[in-house]
């Protein structure tokens, strides 16, 4: 009986601190503490030990009514504690979403500026290395690509005011030298011709020397006249229709003896058809001319020219092809440069590096475009194209 005693006073003080720690129950509880509340004599009966059957199913029914408070509770909880865990998920996402977002769009922008100022120096230094038009860049920021942007501007500026000193200089030296060449070439001429008297045969050799130096002065300063006029844009075309084939005959006949005097054959594929250009005469032979003559100059003894004509839809191309040494192809972007001359040949053959530089202003003037295709050692093909007369007619 002690034992009971002891554990029915064991559960009375378990009841108690659960019911401080939860009084909600306490009232509902009431009536179970009341029945729990045995006073214990010394020598209680075992009637006092015995609770009635209405106060266990009470405690039952109490019991399990609080156990399914609690895990509906429990459970409530837990349905909120999951949702609040998608939601953070959820905004987790989001805020990722936008945080990429955001950097993506701000990288992007940030190439765009950072690839618009470069590009506009990219384009600029392009121009200038393809010995083109030597034109300011937009600076569009205020920063070190800006700044970069101003220098390489100022860079132009100096030297267009440089290239343009040199061309009014040659222009300017070329009028003064063509008077007094011109006189030399005449006296010459006159002496050559025997006006002042008889000559022998040692005397009209050293002027035939002369006359063909003279020829070559003038025929550079021709040149660089026609350099200066091209570069003030003063170049006079007067289009007609040319017949192709009578186009590339002329010129032929025109280069052959250079050609013979190194054995050279000249051979010539034209099309079948009449093949007709808008182009100026004078203009258009100068730049055949050209060709042909550093075909001939280049090409080794008894060696083969190809002149070829190829009409297309729209345009007629012209194309000469050699077997002469080639060019390498790092120095083929400078070929139509002024003044330029492949280094493998600067000390063998003489010139001064104009020709091809006039002939491709000559064919841009018309509209065409020139071009070349060559290897090291594998003889090169120089090409342009002029439109149809009929195209422009």
């Amino acid at each position: 009986i002690q034992y009971v005693i002891n554990d029915l006073a064991e559960f009375k003080e378990t009841l108690e601190r659960v019911l401080e720690r939860h009084p909600e129950y306490r009232e509902a509880w009431k009536p179970l503490t009341e029945e729990f509340s045995i006073i214990l004599s010394a020598d209680p009966g075992p009637e006092a030990l015995v609770l009635p059957d209405k106060t266990v199913n009470e405690w039952i029914n109490i019991l399990s009514e609080t156990r399914q408070a609690n895990q509906a509770e429990t459970e409530a909880r837990l349905k909120d504690l999951n949702q609040q865990g998608r939601d953070a998920a959820r905004m987790g996402f989001i805020g990722l979403t936008v945080s990429i977002t955001v950097g993506v769009a701000g990288s992007v922008f940030i190439a765009y500026r950072l690839n618009r100022s470069l590009s506009e120096v990219r384009r600029g230094i392009r121009d200038l290395a393809q010995g083109g038009e030597m034109k300011a860049v937009r600076v569009l920021s205020s920063d070190e690509l800006g700044e970069l942007a101003q220098t390489f501007n100022t860079m132009t500026a100096r030297l267009r005011q440089e290239e343009q000193m040199r061309s009014d200089f040659i222009s300017m030296l070329s009028h003064e030298i063509r008077t007094p060449l011109t006189s030399i070439r005449e006296s010459v001429e006159l002496v050559a011709d025997g006006i002042f008297g008889d000559l022998n045969e040692r005397q009209l050799h050293f002027l035939e020397i002369s006359k063909k130096e003279l020829l070559r002065l003038t025929s550079l300063l021709t040149r660089l006249m026609t350099v200066s006029s091209m570069e003030a844009n003063d170049l006079k075309l007067q289009p007609e229709a040319l017949d192709a084939e009578m186009l590339v005959t002329t010129v032929i006949e025109r280069i052959q003896p250079a050609a013979a005097a190194k054995s050279i054959h000249i051979g010539s594929r034209l099309p079948q058809a009449p093949c007709r250009v808008l182009a100026d005469f004078e203009h258009v032979q100068q730049v055949l001319l050209n060709l042909l003559g550093n075909a001939v100059k280049f090409s080794p003894t008894g060696s083969r020219i190809l002149v070829s004509v190829e009409p297309e839809a729209e345009r007629v191309v012209f194309c000469v092809l050699d077997e002469g040494p080639g060019i390498p192809e790092a120095e083929q972007a400078y070929v139509f440069r002024k003044y330029y001359r492949e280094p493998s040949v600067r000390a063998s053959v003489d010139g001064v590096g104009l020709g091809l530089s006039i002939a491709k202003r000559i064919v841009d003037a018309h509209g065409g475009e020139m071009w070349l295709v060559s290897k090291k050692g594998q003889g090169s093909r120089f090409c342009f194209a002029l439109p149809k007369a009929q195209e422009l007619g």
